[in-house]
């Protein structure tokens, strides 16, 4: 972390653990965006989404596919404390997490690893690494989603044209900006920062691939 920063405001994608947000402050920033409490688990709502998609399909054996790319492994990590929590509130196993680089042959042996362990539907850290999953499934010939369910997150948009086409999460990232940027004035301007009104709304868009 620097020793300050010229920035009245720090706005991240995710949330900012307390650690985080005290040591911004330090440095110069009047305000940290989004930000938890004190105490409360950094966990993305994206992968809750996820599983809650799966699981209300019948799916009781959910793997998870983390990026190889390090940089990504924290929100990586977050996503899936996402998808433990759901799992845990089904009452079904926890997530297999498996890493894979966005290539066939090395997403096919975290396929191979997910059906020694009768995996059924597959959560993605983001689309990209959905879409290896999906190359690494025809390395084996299988069909998704009979054999297994595969959902992404992002929404980008080849999501839409890999075969089958790929259920993600998107964002209203238009909403998110503007809630932020409301939060921010009213923070500078002395009032105090609402937690839900900074937060993101993933929602699911169905596709064939769950």
């Amino acid at each position: 972390m620097c020793a300050s920063v010229g920035a009245s405001a720090v706005v991240g994608f995710d949330a900012f653990d307390s650690d985080t947000v005290q040591a911004l402050h330090r440095a110069g920033a009047h305000v940290v965006l989004p930000s938890l409490p004190a105490g409360a688990p950094v966990m993305h709502p994206v992968g809750r989404v996820q599983a809650e998609h799966l699981i209300a399909r019948g799916h009781r054996r959910i793997g998870y596919a983390l990026p190889a790319h390090e940089g990504l492994l924290p929100m990586a990590e977050e996503r899936l404390q996402g998808v433990a929590a759901a799992c845990t509130d089904a009452g079904v196993h926890p997530p297999l997490a498996l890493g894979t680089s966005l290539d066939a042959d090395s997403a096919a042996r975290a396929v191979a690893q997910w059906r020694e362990h009768s995996v059924t539907g597959v959560c993605a850290f983001n689309d990209e690494t959905a879409i290896a999953v999906l190359a690494g499934m025809r390395e084996h010939g299988l069909a998704v989603p009979a054999d297994i369910a595969v959902v992404g997150a992002d929404d980008i948009p080849t999501a839409r044209l890999t075969s089958p086409p790929l259920t993600t999460v998107a964002f209203d990232m238009d909403q998110a900006v503007e809630r932020r940027a409301m939060a921010i004035v009213a923070e500078l301007s002395g009032g105090r920062e609402v937690i839900e009104s900074t937060k993101l709304d993933p929602r699911i868009v169905p596709r064939e691939s769950t």
